[in-house]
C-alpha cells in the first residue's frame, strides 16, 4: 500500500512539473479600459473657415465736452460699471450752483407771492381789492412756481451730464485702443478708444449658399482649430447671400471654455452639416486601432476576453466616429490599452474616474 501511494504522488508531481512551463508561458491580464458602442445621430460635414470676434465690442466715446482727467490705457482690465474715461466736472458742478441758488431764489419768491395773495384774498372781502390785482399777484405766483420747475429740471439734466463725465465700462473687458490723452479739451461724442469683451466669443463664419437649408439656429457645430476644438451653437443667422462669394454669414456662441484656447481676431474652421442626419453606430475615436490592414476596435466580450473587430469608419462628431461592422449597441470596446491587444486575450478592466464618479452618483 505503501509503495501504491508513492507511486500516485510521482505521478501527481510529475503532472505538476510538466504543467509548470504552460503556466509559466500564460501572459498576465491586460488592463483597459472600456466604452459602449452607442448609437447617435450623425450627418457628414464641410469644414468652412471662420474668425472669432467678441459679442460685445464698443468704442469708448466722451459723454459731456470738457477737459479729459483719465483714459485708461490699451490693455487695462475694465470692470463693468467701473470708469473708463473721466472728463473734468468743474465746470458742470458750478453750473449746478448756480441753478440751487435761482432755485432758491424762485422758492422765495414763491412764498412771498403766496402770502400776498392770501392777505389780497382776505382784503377782497372787504371791497379794499380788486379783482384785477388778485388775478395779477395770483399769476405771478404761478408762473413763480414754474420758473422754480424749470430750475429744477435744469439741475436734473445738470445731475446727468455730471454722471455721463464718467464713461463706465457697459461690460468687463479690456481696452484695445486709446484715441486721447488726458489733458486734453474734447467734444461731446467724441472717440476716445475703444474696449472689447475677451470672455464672450462667437465665430463668424461664411457659409456656401447651398447649404443653407440644413443650417438652423439653435443647432450645436464643431468649431476647431490646430490646437482645441469647441462646440458652439448658431445664434444668428443673415441669410442674404454674397454675390461674388455666394455665401451667407452664420454667428455662432462659442462656450466659456474657449476663451482660454482662443483670442478675438484667431481664425478657425466651422463643421457644417451637408446632408441631413442619420442614425448610426458610433465609437469613440480612442477605439480605433489603425493597421496596415485596415482600422480596428476591440470588443471585450462576457468572459472578459479581446475580439478584434475589423470595421469601415465614416462620419464624425466631436470625440464620436461611426463605424459599421459586426458590432451591436451596448458592445463593450477597449479605449485604453487596446494597440496592445491580441485576439482571444484575456483583461482586467479598469475602470475611469468619470465612470466612477457616476456609479457614485446613482448609488
Amino acid at each position: 500500500m505503501r509503495n501504491t501511494t508513492t507511486q500516485k504522488f510521482l505521478v501527481v508531481a510529475g503532472l505538476l512539473l510538466a504543467a509548470a512551463p504552460a503556466l509559466a508561458q500564460q501572459p498576465p491580464a491586460s488592463v483597459v479600459q472600456v466604452a459602449q458602442v452607442t448609437r447617435t445621430e450623425l450627418a457628414p460635414t464641410v469644414a468652412v473657415p471662420g474668425t472669432v470676434f467678441s459679442k460685445n465690442d464698443v468704442q469708448i466715446t466722451a459723454g459731456v465736452a470738457g477737459q479729459l482727467e483719465m483714459v485708461a490705457e490699451p490693455g487695462t482690465i475694465v470692470l463693468k460699471g467701473q470708469p473708463v474715461a473721466r472728463v473734468d466736472k468743474t465746470a458742470l458742478l458750478l453750473q449746478r450752483a448756480e441753478q440751487e441758488a435761482l432755485l432758491a431764489r424762485a422758492e422765495i419768491n414763491i412764498r412771498q407771492l403766496s402770502s400776498q395773495l392770501r392777505r389780497q384774498r382776505e382784503l377782497q372781502n372787504e371791497s379794499l381789492v380788486s379783482e384785477f390785482e388778485l388775478e395779477q399777484t395770483e399769476a405771478n405766483r404761478d408762473l413763480a412756481v414754474s420758473d422754480a420747475n424749470i430750475t429744477k429740471v435744469r439741475i436734473r439734466q445738470i445731475d446727468e451730464q455730471i454722471r455721463r463725465a464718467d464713461v463706465r465700462a457697459p461690460f468687463t473687458g479690456v481696452v484695445i485702443s486709446r484715441e486721447r490723452r488726458a489733458g486734453e479739451d474734447i467734444a461731446r461724442g467724441e472717440i476716445l478708444g475703444r474696449m472689447t469683451d475677451i470672455d464672450n466669443l462667437e465665430v463668424r463664419a461664411f457659409v456656401p449658399l447651398k447649404h443653407l437649408p440644413r443650417t438652423v439656429v439653435g443647432e450645436a457645430l464643431d468649431v476647431f482649430a490646430t490646437d482645441a476644438l469647441h462646440s458652439g451653437t448658431i445664434r444668428a443667422l443673415v441669410p442674404t447671400g454674397d454675390v461674388r462669394s455666394q455665401t451667407f454669414e452664420a454667428r455662432i456662441d462659442l462656450p466659456n471654455a474657449a476663451t482660454g484656447d482662443w483670442t478675438v481676431g484667431q481664425l478657425v474652421s466651422v463643421a457644417i452639416p451637408i446632408r441631413a442626419r442619420e442614425s448610426k453606430l458610433t465609437v469613440p475615436r480612442d477605439a480605433l486601432v489603425l493597421r496596415s490592414n485596415g482600422a480596428f476596435v476591440f470588443r471585450i466580450n462576457g468572459e472578459d476576453k479581446a475580439e478584434q473587430i475589423a470595421v469601415e469608419l465614416g462620419d464624425s462628431q466631436g470625440d464620436l466616429i461611426a463605424v459599421s461592422g459586426p458590432l451591436t449597441e451596448g458592445d463593450r470596446v477597449a479605449i485604453r490599452g487596446a494597440e496592445n491587444l491580441r485576439e482571444g486575450a484575456d483583461v482586467r478592466i479598469m475602470m475611469s474616474a468619470r465612470a466612477r464618479n457616476d456609479e457614485t452618483e446613482e448609488g
